[in-house]
């Protein structure tokens, strides 16, 4: 088996308690897993009655309380009452991990620190230098799994790998590393589909379960993929027939149909979507020379460094999920595009504060927009499909705003 995970990845302690900025016991559905819970079910007294009561036999499903929907045993000091009462053995396999994320693949384990938590997602932004990308290996072996495709994991493997090396050249611009990674994803996906399309047009790989290994041809279009995206002259390339259509008032108004977007998405926090709305006001109150005034003054007080931990953390967590569908480009959009809404969400927030943003605003700014993105599975799915399908977040749109903020 082999385990990835970023370098910072067991440094992580939970600090707990009131002196959290935003528990993890709240606003998301705990679901209790079936081994836990049958430990439960033999617990006794008040804890044990209390267990029995507030968790779904059936589902695992712990019933939320109050507007924020807090877990049962979340007391009013912020502590779980089941480690105060059991100790942290008799946590659920949810609660133990967390914020440890794993995406599992076939005999491999890429692991991260979810910044759904604001301590994570706090120090990933006061970190300075270039996060490293660990691989740990053990005799453990899954059983073979015949419907996971092998030969694309590994060459997304290798892909993704590149491009964290684009993301992390601190010689080239952000905003232009962002164009660079983004024509990357489209030109691999292309060959993506023509590799895939081998498979179903051979009647004997279109019935049984096999995926057909990269063509040496293949590998070696990629490998000139990879290399033309890891230049940045290729960036002027790319942008020179849209350049001269972007103007301020057309980013503000892509940025405000984003943040428009995520206002039809379910809600965790109660004050989410009108906090978002609120924003929408503002701008929508805002003059366009204003708007660009405003953005040039914001663009010198905030750290590339900042915006490329958070690139980095999305292009690693997502990049290799296209090895179950194909959609390598909406995975790298996705990462894009969370990284502008933030950066975006930082500066509507600086306006808020008379201009001034700390650390602990942009991590809260940070943590909460992607706690509403992925800590719904039904968020989730919609957003990667919007990335797939929905104009707004179309290449030619991402690349525009990109450019815009590159100048």
């Amino acid at each position: 088996m082999r385990y990835y995970y970023p370098d910072y990845f067991d440094s992580f302690k939970c600090i707990g308690g009131m002196e959290c900025p935003d528990s993890c016991c709240h606003i998301w559905q705990i679901t209790v897993d079936k081994k836990t819970l049958k430990k439960y079910n033999r617990v006794k007294g008040q804890l044990g009655s209390r267990m029995r009561k507030k968790i779904d036999k059936k589902t695992g499903n712990i019933e939320p309380h109050g507007e924020e929907n807090r877990c049962e045993f979340l007391n009013d000091n912020n502590l779980c009452d089941i480690v105060l009462e059991l100790g942290e053995d008799y946590l659920c396999h949810t609660c133990h991990t967390h914020p440890r994320h794993e995406e599992v693949y076939h005999n491999v384990r890429e692991r991260s620190l979810a910044i759904t938590c604001p301590i994570v997602c706090k120090e990933l932004l006061l970190r300075e230098e270039p996060v490293i990308i660990k691989l740990k290996e053990d005799n453990k072996k899954d059983m073979f799994d015949k419907y996971f495709d092998a030969p694309l994991y590994e060459q997304l493997l290798y892909i993704r790998n590149s491009m964290l090396n684009v993301v992390q050249d601190r010689q080239i611009d952000i905003f232009k590393r962002m164009v660079l990674i983004l024509g990357m994803a489209h030109d691999i996906e292309r060959r993506i589909i023509k590799r895939k399309s081998r498979k179903h047009n051979s009647f004997i790989n279109k019935i049984i379960p096999f995926y057909p290994e990269f063509l040496l041809k293949e590998k070696e279009e990629i490998d000139k993929i990879v290399s033309a995206y890891s230049n940045v002259s290729v960036y002027s390339q790319i942008t020179l027939h849209m350049i001269d259509e972007v103007a301020s008032f057309t980013i503000k108004k892509l940025f405000t149909d984003m943040i428009f977007t995520l206002c039809t998405m379910e809600a965790l926090k109660n004050t989410w979507i009108p906090y978002l709305q609120s924003i929408i006001n503002i701008r929508s109150q805002m003059d366009d020379k204003e708007y660009e005034s405003c953005q040039i003054e914001f663009s010198k007080q905030i750290t590339s460094t900042q915006l490329e931990q958070l690139l980095f953390y999305f292009v690693y967590l997502y990049g290799c999920t296209a090895t179950y569908d194909g959609f390598f480009l909406a995975k790298i959009k996705m990462a894009v595009t969370n990284t502008l809404i933030i950066r975006e969400l930082w500066f509507m927030k600086w306006l808020e504060d008379n201009k001034t943003l700390s650390t602990d605003a942009k991590a809260e700014m940070a943590h909460w927009f992607v706690r509403e993105v992925e800590n719904s599975d039904e968020n989730l799915e919609q957003w990667d499909s919007l990335m797939q399908r929905n104009s707004r977040f179309s290449l030619e749109i991402l690349i525009k705003i990109c450019s815009y903020l590159a100048r």
